[in-house]
């Protein structure tokens, strides 16, 4: 017996002690696991920012060495072309290069909105703020929130003095139920003095509504519906509430000189709305004589409806709203419809006049999340907003890169937005891991200035930012639920 015990008292020590080695083999184990993970960590950050610096180079490349005539050669094309003399190709981009105008050849004279002269705190309560817009007058902010809510604010009335001013504004502005949140919104524009008093709210589940944003009517009720249509079936886009998508709606734009709207959506359409003959409210009550709640409304014809095979990420009226260009996500190109022509289709490369090989690029490496037509010179300039940490300038209606602005991070997962200064000479522009809005100086392509919290910015993520094309005057929504004006400095 003693024998047996001691045999076995022999066993489990033996197993303890394999245990232990065990245990101290799988640490080890661990930790150079952990030690391994750090490596390549590090070595991930290192070709993430090989491979933006290789992304610069390339397009660096492609301006450097445009060969319009490299499909001709490769095909066995006439190498005695008359376009070829000497070896070199007539007409190419470089050559050209010396009679384009830029417009950018000077640096900004500093002057553009870097103060935070109003800021409006929890402008949808609890939630979140997802998109923003200014009044062509600028008087009136409108923000829509994930709180379901259109909100109308007049900012102005937070300039006055006291600590209270900015509280009173948020608590005097006007709430408007949309049913579903918020995410982009427009003001109808006022052309030779003329206007509609609404602002087209696109919300999260493809509805797009129409409100009434006169500060002379105290009725609940500024929703404005349809004409002529009593149910809820849809009829060519519209249904008894207003517009109708059937994804949720990405951009909401209003044509410079007409009272057309164009909505864009992630079902892939983009509707043309006219919009006119409204009926205003009847009167200040919430209820007719008939105990009917009172709406007031609107003549709304869809007069066209464009189909794609993706999502319509960003649209914008050009040529005084004659002309409408769009963005359709996994596309390599802008589209631009000529809406006095039939809306006839012009594609325009992405890739710049530089890709170089005479024929159309079908790839393209990001996607443009945001399209802001230049303030001045008739909109000569567009401003693109990437998913792959990039700006472009382009011109309009040609494949001619002008800038392309680094700087910041946004990625597929971001929100990217972009605005320009009224004077034309910088873009202001958010950033995926920063809580600021960024100013770029065209001219150089550089960052000239962060507005972030150190210098009474937002504390956190900015979503949307809208430039006044009238004054230096610039709105801005954040995740940290505030709103805030931007104005020039003294």
């Amino acid at each position: 017996i003693f024998l047996n015990n001691q045999r076995n008292s022999s066993m489990d020590l033996l197993r303890d002690i394999g245990q232990a080695d065990q245990l101290t083999s799988a640490r080890e184990e661990n930790r150079v696991l952990q030690e391994k993970v750090k490596e390549l960590t590090v070595r991930v950050h290192e070709l993430l920012a090989e491979n933006q610096s290789l992304k610069a180079e390339v397009e660096l490349y492609r301006r450097e060495c445009a060969l319009p005539t490299f499909s001709k050669l490769t095909l066995g094309g006439n190498h005695n072309d008359d376009n070829i003399v000497g070896g070199e190709a007539k007409g190419s981009f470089i050559d050209t290069m010396d009679d384009e105008i830029d417009d950018f050849v000077t640096s900004g004279n500093g002057l553009y909105p870097d103060d935070p002269a109003v800021t409006l705190p929890q402008i949808h309560g609890h939630s979140n703020p997802l998109c923003c817009v200014l009044h062509p007058d600028d008087s009136t902010l409108a923000t829509g929130g994930a709180d379901s809510c259109l909100n109308l604010c007049r900012w102005g009335s937070a300039l006055a003095p006291g600590d209270e001013s900015s509280v009173k504004a948020v608590n005097d502005a006007i709430n408007i139920s949309c049913g579903a949140p918020v995410i982009c919104a427009s003001f109808a524009q006022v052309n030779q003095g003329r206007g509609l008093p609404i602002v087209a709210a696109g919300c999260m589940d493809g509805s797009v509504r129409l409100v009434y944003c006169g500060f002379d009517f105290c009725g609940s009720e500024r929703i404005l519906k349809p004409e002529s249509v009593g149910s809820e079936r849809v009829v060519n886009g519209i249904n008894e509430r207003g517009i109708r998508h059937g994804k949720y709606v990405k951009n909401v734009v209003w044509s410079p000189n007409a009272p057309i709207v164009a909505t864009a959506s992630a079902d892939g359409t983009v509707q043309l709305t006219k919009v006119g003959n409204m009926d205003c409210v009847m009167s200040d009550d919430d209820d007719d004589d008939d105990g009917n709640n009172n709406h007031g409304t609107v003549s709304m014809e869809v007069i066209q409806s464009m189909h794609f095979d993706g999502p319509v990420e960003s649209i914008c009226f050009l040529d005084d709203g004659d002309t409408l260009c769009c963005y359709v996500r996994g596309t390599s190109y802008l589209s631009y419809f000529d809406l006095k022509d039939g809306c006839k289709q012009t594609k325009m490369s992405l890739n710049g006049e530089s890709a170089g090989t005479g024929c159309f690029d079908e790839h393209v490496s990001f996607a443009v999340l945001s399209l802001n037509p230049s303030p001045n010179n008739g909109g000569k300039y567009l401003a693109a907003a990437t998913d792959t940490s990039r700006n472009i300038i382009l011109e309009t209606r040609s494949e001619r890169i002008v800038r392309n602005l680094y700087g910041h991070k946004n990625d597929g997962f971001s929100n990217p937005k972009i605005a320009w200064s009224s004077s034309g000479q910088y873009l202001y522009g958010n950033a995926q891991d920063e809580s600021c809005v960024c100013v770029w100086d065209i001219a150089s392509s550089s960052i000239v200035k962060r507005l972030d919290v150190g210098m009474g910015g937002h504390s956190g993520f900015v979503r949307d930012i809208y430039s006044s094309r009238n004054t230096d005057t610039v709105a801005t929504v954040s995740f940290d639920k505030s709103a805030k004006v931007w104005l020039r400095g003294l």
